[in-house]
């Protein structure tokens, strides 16, 4: 589903590491998760095994990540940044171990560069 890049300045920032890695010749994609974990969590939950599929299949590899808080210091959303070499490949591997690592619905991989289109992690589920 293409649509305008998020407002503020997160929207900034990840358009700006996917132009920095464009130039380098690869895909940014960034994935945000509506769970509450900490940083620690994301990475036993979902990080190191997207880093080693990515790296597994030599396309590419978690760049960083973080956290969105909310009302009360909640975290609304969490996020991992991702660059890839094969943009299709990388991709299908970001949603299978998303899926395979139980994300949650609502998890969707944000892309900035040609457009900024968001991708459901769960296709049946509402983005």
């Amino acid at each position: 589903m293409e649509s305008k890049v998020p407002n503020g300045g997160r929207g900034e920032v990840m358009l700006q590491l996917a132009q920095r890695a464009r130039a380098r010749g690869e895909h940014f994609f960034y994935v945000r998760i509506p769970e509450d974990i900490g940083p620690e969590q994301r990475g036993a939950r979902y990080e190191d095994a997207l880093d080693d599929a990515l790296e597994a299949q030599g396309l590419g590899g978690v760049t960083g990540g973080g956290s969105q808080l909310g009302p009360g210091q909640a975290i609304e959303y969490c996020g991992i940044d991702v660059h890839v070499h094969d943009r299709e490949r990388g991709l299908g591997c970001i949603r299978r171990i998303m899926r395979e690592r139980g994300a949650p619905r609502g998890t969707v991989v944000e892309e900035y560069l040609p457009a900024y289109v968001e991708y459901r992690v769960w296709e049946d589920a509402g983005a």
